[in-house]
């Protein structure tokens, strides 16, 4: 939750903290005066009130204007630049495209310094808002895209665990939406954008903002439209590194299809196919988003304020085609001609076995919604203040698979009946033979959190020399329910290339907080942070938090912090239904799993198995901590450095993990039986008659660990002229020093920073920096402004002898000029020089999309008129 300090704020501190966020200082000190005069700010990172805070937290703060300027048009496109968070985790809306398996289409979540979008908080205004209702792999997350971007005032980047201020999933640091309020007046602006190339990858936007003010009350109403076409690769040159193939066996013999002409492959018995083409690099989608704020200043000095939000976003996502693998009868009328030819050779007719493609995309049509209301009362007694408000949050998703989603029972009927060819690519099949064989396979999911909070603030009874203990104290009441319902077919594995699993769980949790600024001198303060969680469904966990603050001069700050952090179980890695799979196990006196072979595996050296993965409600919180050390400091008026040092070390990672229950069939604390029913529900081990594992059951472990820590460094330089206007310099870098994951404790540590890693290839790059200048001159406005991400090792799937993914760096700029007071033009263009993404041979794609991208050079152009 943020903080509101009032004016015993000096000048100085809130300057500084503006500067911090980009203000030059002279800028600060003009805004600082006009603050005190509104009495009262917000800063990420305490929940202490009437104290001066500047310093205490690394916290970086970004305006709409920052974000307009530099040519964002979406919250997840920002993030994911963020030097912070632009490495594992963060993903963006293509759901099971470009790097991002498993993540939800239309959804997008954000990462710091790469722990997991689970371990990151999203607040709005301060306050949580409701997970997505679905997850990204066994990640939840808060999809950001549920935040209507023209509604934002700004966001404040917290770097620093925040457990034992904000409870669970604060591990890595909070990000923390402010939106618009005590608007005056009324703003109209449209926008529009496209892509320099060929393709039609526009961008539409409509906002209006208004506000309504009575002597004791003022109402901010922002209403956003945001409608974007689609860009696929087909629209970019892009070097594909991987083509697929598909084949027809004829009496065990392999051919190519004549489809494919000469494009053939392992010793021409296969056609080449490209499958990376027909994926897109960003999704169609269209958002109509509102939020409402209302402010009442009561007779009594009290203040009544509620909150409204409400975000709908549509759109498909897209995929290539999905694989298939059949058997066709070879007197069957499907059958081609030189397929009939090559089966008749030996005098017989045998079945044909065609591994190919569907004819058609795959299409993944969404709609999400999400809502918050919010109440609230806030005032003072005595010479406390206090606060507390009711929040309901809801999101309701739905995927359904429009096209290119096949059942696998129509398929295979179609082709018995004559009715499907799978030959030719399927592309000799009507648009009826198709329609009657794709499932529409919906995926439903909710999610609803209900919150009840309150706090009072003030200063203790106790005068130390150096001043008086300031104190919080409060306490929190949350209920969540979340449901993730996917079709039976798509569970049962009924839908070509599409698994699924459903997940129900509700639990509900209270806390109780309490945050001291302990002044020690004039020079040093101590923060000190302590917070109880208790949890329905794993129990508690007290998570403190300590910090100082050294004043070493009016213009150096030195800070130092350490706290513990913890992430509560999802609901969905509680919940979760069945999801079976195939697995093995080696044999041999050797193998730590040998006990579970029999006649079979002792025979042949290993076994496959069923294996059933389902929610454990067992399982504990994940646990984490961190340390910062840091200074902020003035070195003239006009520049300011901040930098940190940063580490966390996050151990009892929730993962899947099967040889957790292997061991323990072994060691007789997981049942052994001769059927499934035996187990009664159980984690445990069936075998057969012979001794050997025949199907496992077994699920989610807190067994994980990983570690990790880095440098941040911001710069901000103001010049000014007499005639050539004012120059804002700013550099802003995240250097990664280590990142090491233990998967389980029986596994080795793996180095994974500066590299491509994992099936999806996941980036995590050393360095990220943004770095550029603002600058105005009476009416006019400009931004320069580039990207920077260091090069990285080419991953685990390398071709062509590839080892080293290219450094990326991209430049942006804008051009503002306002018409009159009340009418102003904003020209923006994201990758200037139209760069391309570096090769990397590792994913499919031909570049890492998950950190970089094919955009290329994209332009907008934003009308405003306020009255």
């Amino acid at each position: 939750m943020y903080v509101k300090a009032n004016m015993k704020l000096s000048t100085l501190s809130i300057a500084m903290i503006l500067a911090s966020t980009g203000y030059s200082a002279h800028a600060a000190e003009d805004q600082a005066t006009e603050l005190e005069k509104i009495e009262k700010i917000q800063v990420t990172g305490s929940r202490l009130k009437g104290v001066d805070m500047e310093g205490a937290n690394p916290v970086q703060i970004f305006s709409r204007d920052d974000l307009a300027n530099r040519g964002y048009d979406t919250v997840s496109a920002f993030l994911r630049d963020l030097p912070q968070a632009s490495s594992a985790g963060t993903f963006t809306e293509n759901g099971g495209v470009g790097g991002a398996d498993g993540a939800p289409a239309g959804s997008s979540g954000v990462s710091l310094r790469g722990l997991g979008s689970s371990s990151t908080l999203v607040l709005v205004n301060g306050r949580r808002v409701a997970v997505d209702s679905f997850t990204n792999g066994f990640d939840s997350f808060v999809n950001v895209n549920s935040i209507p971007m023209s509604a934002i005032e700004r966001i404040e980047i917290l770097t620093d665990g925040a457990s034992s201020v904000y409870g669970s999933d604060a591990i890595a640091g909070v990000i923390n939406f402010i939106l618009r309020k005590e608007v005056e007046g009324h703003e109209i602006s449209a926008s529009y954008g496209d892509d320099t190339a060929s393709s039609d990858f526009g961008r539409t936007n409509l906002t209006y903002v208004g506000g309504f003010n009575t002597t004791n009350s003022n109402t901010t109403l922002v209403i956003d439209y945001f409608d974007r076409e689609a860009l696929f690769n087909s629209d970019r040159p892009i070097e594909v590194t991987l083509k697929s193939s598909t084949r027809t066996t004829i009496d065990g013999v392999d051919y190519p299809e004549p489809w494919c002409g000469d494009d053939v492959s392992n010793g021409s018995s296969r056609c080449r196919y490209d499958y990376v083409i027909q994926r897109a690099i960003q999704p169609d989608t269209t958002a109509i988003g509102a939020t409402l704020h209302h402010n009442y200043r009561m007779a009594s000095g009290s203040e009544f304020f509620a909150e409204a939000m409400f975000q709908n976003n549509t759109g498909s996502a897209y995929d290539a085609p999905a694989g298939f693998d059949v058997r066709v009868a070879g007197d069957s009328a499907l059958v081609p001609q030189w397929a009939r030819d090559i089966d008749a050779e030996d005098g017989a007719v045998n079945q044909i076995r065609v591994r190919s493609r569907f004819p058609e995309t795959r299409i993944q049509d969404y709609d999400t919604s999400s809502y918050r209301l919010l109440a609230g009362l806030r005032g003072e007694l005595a010479d406390w203040s206090w606060e507390t408000a009711a929040i309901y949050g809801k999101t309701d998703n739905e995927i359904t698979h429009v096209q290119g989603y096949m059942g696998v029972d129509k398929v295979l009927d179609g082709i018995a009946a004559g009715s499907f060819n799978p030959f030719n690519l399927g592309l000799d099949n009507s648009e009826a033979s198709r329609a009657a064989v794709r499932e529409l396979a919906p995926r439903i999911g909710e999610s609803e959190v209900f919150s009840l909070d309150f706090n009072f603030a003030g200063d203790l009874p106790i005068e130390l020399t150096a001043g008086s203990i300031s104190a919080v104290f409060g306490g929190e009441f949350r209920s969540e329910d979340i449901f993730d319902r996917p079709s039976a077919i798509a569970k049962s594995g009924g839908v070509y290339a599409l698994g699924a699993s459903d997940a129900a769980a509700d639990r509900t949790q209270y806390a109780a907080y309490a945050e001291f600024n302990v002044p020690i001198s004039e020079s040093l303060d101590v923060i000190a942070a302590l917070r109880y969680d208790h949890y329905s469904d794993f129990g508690g966990d007290v998570n403190p938090k300590l910090s100082l603050r050294y004043r070493a001069t009016d213009d150096l700050i030195l800070r130092a912090s350490w706290s513990t952090g913890f992430r509560a179980p999802s609901l969905s890695q509680l919940g979760a239904g069945e999801s079976l799979g195939t697995a093995y196990i080696n044999c041999g006196s050797d193998q730590p799993f040998d006990a579970l072979c029999g006649d079979f595996g002792a025979s042949f050296g290993e076994l496959e198995l069923d294996q059933e993965t389902l929610g454990n409600r067992g399982l504990g919180a994940e646990n984490s901590e961190a340390v910062n050390l840091g200074l902020s400091w003035n070195l003239t008026d006009n520049l300011q450095v901040t930098t940190d040092y940063w580490r966390y070390e996050h151990t009892d990672i929730v993962d899947v993990d099967a040889n957790t229950t292997l061991k323990a069939c072994i060691a007789g604390t997981a049942p052994v039986t001769s059927s499934i029913d035996a187990l009664n529900g159980e984690f445990g081990c069936v075998l057969d008659a012979g001794n050997d594992l025949v199907f496992l059951r077994t699920g989610f472990f807190n067994v994980g660990s990983q570690e990790t820590d880095g440098i941040d460094v911001k710069i901000d330089y103001r010049i000014d002229t007499d005639n050539l206007g004012t120059f804002k310099l700013f550099a802003a870098g995240t250097k990664t020093f280590n990142y090491e994951r233990q998967v389980t404790p029986d596994s080795a540590k793996e180095d994974l920073l500066g590299k491509l890693s994992g099936a999806n290839e996941v980036a995590r790059p050393d360095f990220v920096a943004d770095f550029g200048t603002d600058w105005e001159l009476n009416n006019w406005r400009a931004s320069l402004s580039a990207h920077y991400i260091s090069e990285l090792g080419d991953g685990d799937f390398k071709f062509g002898g590839n080892e080293t993914v290219d450094a990326w760096l991209v430049f942006s700029g804008s051009v503002g000029y306002d018409i009159t007071d009340h009418q102003s033009l904003l020209f923006s263009v994201r990758n200037l020089t139209d760069k391309e993404p570096p090769y990397a041979s590792s994913p499919t794609n031909g570049y890492a999309s998950s950190v970089h991208d094919w955009i290329g050079r994209l332009w907008t152009l934003r009308y405003t008129v306020r009255f």
